[in-house]
Parts: structure tokens; sequence; C-alpha cells
């Protein structure tokens, strides 16, 4: 399967009156066309920030700090969304790459008909209002929704429709990729499970490749087909779902993955400590100071994101040639 995205080196912060604080630390990621990757962890780990980065929709005091972040379509075609110049940007954005922002369901304008907020962007992006009226009906019915939403306006329908309608927004001009951001949030069980189905339709019908971020594990291993999970703004482990939950390596995944209740009646355990805040983070991995396999190393170098194995990677020192790894 050939890469769609390659993030290389990707660092962003917040900057403050004393200088920038650092929430998301070079991070090497792919992802596969056709794929959805879910990136999972804490509130606070530098996943959204990370997505903003993606999408160049990073606002003061979130800064870019280096990185690259090349786009390859199906063509051939090869962007670097870092390099891209803003008017250029937005005629990219929704044409081949869309954002489903966090709270999505309260992005809808209140005042203004589902039909006009939707037919102005697919217009704005080069569709006559014709082709722009066809190709929104065809969208919400992607989604599971009538073609008569359009004439309602936000109020008159539930979070799990107006949820639908994002979700039908930004697939609606056939975007090779679609951020997500915590997509499902707010939604009871019910509509999640039918939206995430939704989405691996689209997936199937249209080749979209989805990025999937959220806290939620229950989340990724219904829907997803790889995963990276992320701490304190680094990336500890990235594989298959079904790899990474059979046989979580890092440390950390192996805690969020026990935090998950398997049957009833289960003692949950849970992850001990705090997450660290990004004005704070502990030198080495920055995973020591909760982790229940710490040595000598982990509090004095950074590990790096290293194979081990067909699809797997994993940033943690006790997986390199010196580390006893039962020690």
């Amino acid at each position: 399967m050939s890469i769609l995205l390659r993030i290389r080196n990707l660092s962003a912060g917040l900057q403050g009156r004393r200088g920038i604080t650092q929430v998301v630390s070079n991070v090497d990621l792919d992802v596969e066309a056709g794929e959805i990757l879910g990136i999972v962890g804490e509130s606070g780990c530098g996943k959204s920030t990370m997505a903003a980065a993606i999408l160049q929709l990073l606002t003061l005091p979130q800064v870019l700090q280096s990185g690259s972040i090349q786009l390859t379509l199906e063509n051939g075609e090869n962007y670097d969304l870092l390099e891209m110049p803003e008017r250029t940007l937005r005629q990219f954005r929704w044409r081949h790459l869309s954002y489903i922002p966090q709270g999505s369901m309260n992005s809808l304008n209140p005042v203004l008909r589902v039909r006009r907020q939707m037919i102005d962007t697919l217009i704005e992006h080069g569709l006559t209002r014709e082709e722009a009226l066809m190709r929104a009906g065809e969208a919400l019915e992607q989604v599971n929704l009538e073609p008569r939403v359009l004439d309602s306006h936000p109020h008159e329908l539930s979070g799990g429709m107006r949820q639908r309608v994002i979700i039908a927004l930004a697939v609606s001009m056939r975007p090779a990729l679609v951020v997500a951001d915590e997509l499902t949030t707010a939604l009871d069980v019910v509509t999640q499970r039918q939206i995430l189905q939704q989405m691996a339709a689209i997936r199937d019908e249209l080749g979209t490749t989805f990025i999937l971020i959220t806290h939620d594990m229950g989340v990724v291993a219904q829907v997803a087909d790889r995963m990276a999970v992320m701490y304190a703004g680094r990336i500890g482990e990235v594989g298959g779902v079904r790899d990474v939950f059979a046989a979580p390596l890092h440390p950390y995944s192996q805690a969020l993955i026990a935090s998950i209740p398997q049957q009833s009646g289960q003692r949950v355990e849970g992850l001990p400590g705090e997450a660290p805040s990004p004005w704070n983070y502990p030198a080495g991995c920055r995973f020591h100071t909760r982790c229940p396999r710490v040595f000598a190393p982990c509090s004095e170098q950074v590990p790096e994101l290293e194979a081990q194995g067909a699809g797997r990677l994993t940033a943690c020192h006790l997986f390199e040639e010196e580390a006893v790894i039962d020690g």
C-alpha cells in the first residue's frame, strides 16, 4: 500500500512570554492510502495540535517549530503542506484534505440552512451551483441522511444528525484525506456505532483515508486498521490495531489496554499518576515517571521510534539491544 501522508520531525508548541513551550515533539508518522489510522492518547498529549499542524490551522499562541508534511496524491503529485502559500492552501483544503473538528456538531452556523452552508463551500472550491446541489445531496445520502435535510436549520436536527452533516461536508469534495478529531464525543453509543460504520463505508466506497484522533481505545478497536499511541507530545507505538491490542509493546500502550474492561465483573487497572504538563515535561522518556518498568536510561535519554518486527514501531529503552528486557 502506498504512503499518502509522510510526517517527519514535526514539532509545534505554544508561544508565551518566556518562549515556546513544546506540545508536539519530533513526530515521525506515515499514513497509508485508504486506511483508517487511529491516534490515541490521554487528553493534552498533543493529538489535536498535531491535527491542526497537518492542516496548517495552527493559530496563536500555537506555533509550528519544525518538520515537513508531504501529501502524495493518487496521480503521483506531491505537495509539502508546510511550504504551501496560504491562498493555495485555502483551495487545497476540502478539495484534497479536510477536517472534522472537535465538537463539530456545534460547528454549523445556527442561522443558515444546511443547504447554504454546504453549497457555498462547494462553489468556493470550483463547482457550479447545480453541481454543488447534486454533490451535497449525494454526500448526505452517504451518511444516511435524506436530501431534505438541506432545507433544515441546525437546531432542527439532533446532535447525531448534525455530526453526520459535518461528515458529509468533509467528504463532499471527495478528498484524499480526512482528519477527524474526537468524531464521536458526546454521542450515545448507538449513534456512535452508526457514525463509525458510515465512516468505514465511505472509506470503502470512495477510497478516502481517515486519521481518527480520539482518547477512546474502544473507538479505535471498532474501526481503525492501524493505530499510533501518543504520550506527552511523542509517538510511543505504531502498529496494526489487532497486533497492538493482542500484544502491546510500549508500557503506556499496555497500561491503556489494561484499563479497558474486557468482561463483566473484571477489575480494571488504572494508570497511576498524571500525564505531565507541556510546561513540565520530564527529561528522557516522558513516560518514565509513571512506568512500572523504568530503569536507568529512561530518565536520561530520549528513546527513538524504531522497528520491532513487520509493521510495528515503538519508542522504548526496553527494546534497545543493550537493554536487559526483563531486568
